[in-house]
């Protein structure tokens, strides 16, 4: 999502007095009740563009009716004031509830996203590839336990820092209605997928010493000699694919396994109880389309799509991930990521570790198999499970866009912000495949509060209309069409600025909808009925997902949240953009492949008239 990106502590002259990770979250703000006027004024602003006059009329009515004395509103906001005297942050069982726990769908390909590594500037094999990313994921969890890893700070203030606790050893456990997440903090094990074979491995001697990379890479090469797709007679069942199921269904496969087999239990718990997952993945991709297909879905095994995250290694050696949203929103792990992507860099290239020499075979025991007992039904379930897994992923469409013509170098000589920059780009993009506007979701997030999680930024704006008219308007001259997207430009930070405060409009319409349902208020809210409730976004219903994920070489993507929509995911450096669009196949009018060259087209026109309305910037015609 849009952040400006968050300061670390500082260098080693000044580690003794650096804070620890989580020592300033004693002095973070409660999550606030926003005003219910203020709230209101800026829902209505955001339907302007997507409502005809008349139906923007209703819809105002529907919400002065929502708000004037003795309304609906006055009793909702009540409840969440009541609330938030309670709770330091009102929201956070509400959203985690609502948002992700609740839902019943699977969470395969719908919301589970995915990264995709940057290479790693030298040929590793998968085993080097994976225990120097296994040993430096472990020394970024050893950062959080020990409290080294600086807190994050925006603008001079702290940033929470209570999802970095919830990365590692976090699973979401089905249950019937209504899923848990499970902690596991201390965990010290990994669970490995490979060709269906799944293994558990604890990286650590009995004296508690972690593992070097030569010692981790002889127990994953011994790991990979007894898994080998060679062996017919030596399949294993994919159990990993029970976790695409819907919801409900999962829990009852899962409570049958758990209670029948004591063999399916002790290995379940083992898988859930895992720092993380890791699979190593019988493909050599050659782009980074194909490590961003295979990262999201891929065939769908080896994956346990429930686990907080999965990284997957390539046998060239590439990497990625696959990881679940509801314990850590996606910028959290993104840190990570970036941390462990460099950690592996340096130890490349600062000290060759990769250049290790071989242990003998049997220097450390092999990571320890885990066996599934069979029954005819559970091995339907799991063909059935296969199935639908396939077929949904053959629904998704990914496309990747090196953008490489320039990057926030480019767009600061303006005075703007690259993200927004970029946020204008998708608008006139969209607008010019399908002739209109669309709403739009751009990722922000409220760290800067108590346990805060994300706000939207809603990207489709007056002003944001108004300059992508101006791009195609041929009567309009470059400087008339820069000062419009300076304007739109403005307009969207203003809105981000509200989202980072708490002060946008979506979490608060969504806990006065779900206090009305706690409640039993009836009738139901018109607010919530009105279709420009949905039409405007409301309720997971933006036709554009975006998400900014930092100013870093690490991309990624996940799919949109409907059926007519699409998933735009960037990451903008100083020299080049990285794009991936996404669409649902099943969908006529839409095309990830033609939104994402739309993207690239915007911001060449973009550019081309950022530089046409500055004469002095244009290059000189002499030879």
């Amino acid at each position: 999502g849009f952040l400006p990106a968050p300061a670390r502590g500082g260098g080693p002259a000044m580690a003794k007095a650096a804070p620890k990770t989580f020592e300033l979250q004693d002095q973070l703000p409660p999550y606030p009740v926003p005003d219910l006027n203020e709230t209101c004024e800026v829902y209505l602003r955001s339907l302007k563009p997507l409502l005809t006059d008349e139906e923007y009329e209703h819809s105002e009515a529907v919400v002065k009716d929502f708000i004037r004395e003795g309304g609906q509103a006055h009793a909702l906001q009540a409840i969440i004031e009541e609330r938030a005297k309670e709770h330091r942050n009102w929201m956070e069982e509400w959203w985690l509830r609502s948002a992700y726990l609740m839902t019943r769908q699977t969470f395969a390909v719908h919301v589970n996203w995915f990264g995709v590594f940057p290479d790693w500037g030298v040929k590793l094999t998968s085993v080097q590839a994976a225990a120097l990313m296994l040993v430096s994921n472990f020394e970024f969890k050893h950062a959080v336990e020990q409290g080294t890893l600086p807190p994050e700070t925006a603008r001079g203030a702290p940033l929470c820092m209570d999802q970095y606790g919830k990365i590692f050893g976090t699973t979401r456990i089905p249950q019937e209605g209504e899923d848990v997440l499970e902690y596991h903090p201390e965990s010290k094990h990994v669970a490995i997928f490979r060709n269906d074979h799944v293994f558990s491995f604890t990286p650590y001697h009995p004296s508690g010493a972690m593992y070097s990379v030569a010692e981790v890479a002889c127990a994953l090469q011994q790991l990979l000699d007894a898994s080998s797709s060679v062996l017919e007679e030596a399949e294993e069942p994919s159990v990993s694919v029970l976790t695409s199921m819907e919801r409900d269904a999962w829990a009852r496969v899962r409570g049958d396994m758990m209670e029948r087999s004591a063999l399916n239990r002790a290995s379940l718990r083992e898988i859930e109880t895992a720092a993380y997952c890791m699979s190593f993945e019988d493909a050599a991709p050659s782009s980074k389309l194909e490590v961003a297909q295979l990262c999201l879905a891929g065939d769908g095994r080896n994956k346990w799509f429930d686990k907080s995250f999965t990284t997957l290694v390539f046998d060239n050696g590439r990497g990625g991930c696959n990881a679940e949203h509801s314990p850590v929103d996606a910028m959290v792990c993104v840190s990570m990521f970036d941390f462990v992507v460099k950690r592996t860099r340096d130890k490349i290239l600062a000290d060759r570790a990769h250049e290790f020499a071989p242990l003998p075979r049997g220097a450390v025991p092999p990571p320890a198999r885990l066996r599934w007992e069979m029954w005819p039904q559970l091995s339907m379930e799991i063909e059935t499970a296969s199935v639908e897994l396939t077929q949904l992923i053959s629904r998704i469409a990914v496309g990747v866009f090196k953008f490489k013509h320039f990057g926030k170098a480019f767009i600061k000589r303006f005075k703007m912000h690259p993200d927004f920059f970029v946020q204008m780009a998708i608008q006139l993009a969209y607008r010019r495949l399908h002739g209109g506007p669309a709403a739009t979701y751009e990722t922000g997030h409220t760290r800067a509060f108590y346990h805060g999680r994300t706000e939207t930024i809603r990207a489709c704006s007056l002003e944001a209309c108004a300059f992508a008219a101006a791009m195609d308007d041929g009567g309009k001259a470059p400087e008339e069409r820069f000062e419009a997207l300076k304007v739109a430009v403005a307009a969207h930070a203003d809105y981000a600025t509200k989202a980072l405060s708490g002060r946008a409009c979506d979490r608060h319409l969504l806990g006065l909808q779900i206090a009305a349902y706690v409640s039993g208020l009836s009738p139901r809210p018109a607010i919530f009925t009105d279709t420009a409730y949905k039409k405007s976004g409301g309720a997971g219903n933006f036709v554009v997902s975006t998400s900014n994920v930092g100013y870093t070489p690490l991309f990624g993507g996940f799919a949109p949240m409907v059926e007519h929509g699409y998933g735009v995911c960037y990451s903008i450096l100083d020299n080049r953009i990285n794009i991936s669009t996404s669409s649902w196949n099943t969908c006529p009018t839409t095309d990830c492949q033609r939104m994402g060259d739309a993207v690239v087209r915007a911001l060449i026109d973009m550019q081309h008239m950022c530089i046409a309305a500055h004469p002095p910037l244009k290059p000189s015609s002499r030879l």
